[in-house]
């Protein structure tokens, strides 16, 4: 595919040729449109039955949700004003407790039904498109429907030059840019299939499309364009690392219960307080529509910990977060051959907490936030959000993944260096995550914390 360049896209806003094919390929793509869906909604029934029934258990409301969106144009028209566009509704599997915001595929989203995750993820809500496809408001190959409240917010009279042909389930820019990028690199994709499309263009993009959705972002398939986001969601890996971390959490806590009531026990005999310490802490960042456009924001949770201080929270908050700045501000860097940034000697930690704090201990009931989807076996650490206010901009992009419970930074420097240390650590693992990397880190978790170094 050619590279989306400004120039490009400029060039594409200024002439595109209205494209002909001939009437045997319409005629064809039709009838293939006919057949193929018909009998994949011959074959599917008993699964579109399956969904149906678990969405309607899920969560209260309709099966399915119509979404207005633009009609092909009509055959002697190349462009129109937005205004004047004819529109037909798409027809979806309800993701959504409230169907009618249904706008936009964000991620992380508190409005999304757990089903709705699972039929984002897998793209089966998009399974009733077929009845559109069979009506003919859609083909199994084309641009993939705009909903007109797009149409009417952010398109140019020459991106509906997209609609010259009939809207599709599959489309080249999906396959093609894994659902990530700016509205005019998709625009100009769809218009480089106008051009291109045939009836074996058709079929490789058909072909292409199985790959491409096991590597897609469950993200919205456009961002503004002032909107850098770096990471590529996988879906084959996110699976993987999910039922990895549900897999291994569950086997830690059948294995340790035991044992964190005998924690519970010493905590609650050593000091007054809680045994569980709480605190609100940063997690992913995700888009988040606003009148400005989208933007990325910091995802907060509720991290679960054993207390380890004495029962004074605003006052070991406010000494922590004077610590973040000095450690931010480099205070830390001198006269310190091994760069330990936490104090050899913390009065507010109790008897118990030290023990649990050298062991690790204290992070054990973290395994609620894994097994909740909070955090991850392995990742970069969740932080303070009162930490995220020192940030450098650079430095927000370790939030682009789920936090863990262990990660690179850990078994490399855990508890010394600088802040620029542990970004650049936790940005080198955002690189290079895989399920095998991941494996490699919690391997070598062991040995870091039976070495104890860093650990106060």
């Amino acid at each position: 595919m050619a590279l989306l360049t400004p120039e490009r896209i400029e060039l594409e806003r200024e002439y595109l040729p209205r494209t002909q094919v001939s009437k045997s390929y319409q005629f064809s793509k039709r009838l293939l449109d006919i057949v193929v869906a018909g009998i994949l909604l011959i074959l599917l029934a008993p699964v579109l039955l399956i969904l149906g029934i678990l969405i309607w258990l899920d969560s209260h409301g309709s099966l399915f949700v119509q979404e207005a969106c633009a009609r092909q144009l009509p055959p002697d028209e190349s462009t129109a004003p937005p205004g004047s566009l004819k529109t037909f509704g798409m027809y979806r599997f309800r993701t959504t407790l409230m169907p009618h915001l249904l706008l936009f595929r964000l991620s992380d989203d508190p409005q999304v039904t757990r089903m709705g995750r699972f039929l984002r993820a897998t793209s089966l809500d998009e399974l009733p498109q077929l009845f559109n496809v069979v009506k003919g408001e859609m083909s199994l190959v084309g641009p993939r429907p705009t909903p007109i409240e797009t149409v009417n917010q952010d398109f140019r009279e020459w991106h509906t030059q997209r609609l010259q042909v009939k809207p599709g389930m599959l489309g080249w820019w999906q396959v093609s840019r894994r659902n990530l990028g700016t509205l005019e690199e998709m625009v100009s994709v769809d218009l480089e299939y106008i051009r291109r499309r045939s009836f074996w263009f058709d079929l490789q993009i058909v072909l292409m499309t199985p790959r491409a959705l096991l590597r897609r972002t469950t993200y919205q398939h456009w961002l503004t364009p002032s909107l850098e986001y770096g990471v590529k969601e996988n879906i084959a890996y996110a699976t993987l690392k999910r039922l990895m971390d549900l897999t291994v959490g569950g086997i830690v806590l059948f294995f340790t219960w035991p044992l964190l009531l005998i924690i519970a026990l010493a905590i609650r005999l050593d000091s007054d307080g809680p045994v569980i310490f709480t605190q609100l802490r940063a997690g992913k960042r995700v888009p988040v529509i606003t009148p400005n456009g989208t933007e990325l924001r910091v995802k907060s949770f509720r991290i679960y910990k054993f207390r380890t201080m004495y029962n004074r929270q605003k006052e070991n908050d406010a000494i922590h977060q004077q610590w973040v700045k000095d450690w931010k501000n480099g205070k830390f860097k001198s006269d310190n051959p091994e760069n330990v940034v936490k104090p050899t000697y913390d009065p507010r930690v109790t008897r118990v907490g030290r023990f649990l704090r050298a062991t690790s201990l204290d992070e054990l009931p973290q395994v609620f936030n894994i097994l909740k989807g909070d955090m991850s076996l392995v990742g970069p650490r969740p932080v303070p959000i009162y930490e995220v206010k020192e940030y450098d901009e650079w430095y927000y992009r370790r939030l682009d993944v789920v936090p863990g419970l262990t990660g690179w930074w850990q078994i490399h420097l855990r508890g010394r260096g600088t802040i620029e240390q542990m970004v650049e650590l936790d940005l080198e693992y955002i690189e290079r995550r895989s399920i095998l990397f991941d494996i490699k880190i919690i391997l070598r978790t062991a040995p870091a914390v039976i070495s104890q170094r860093g650990a106060k």
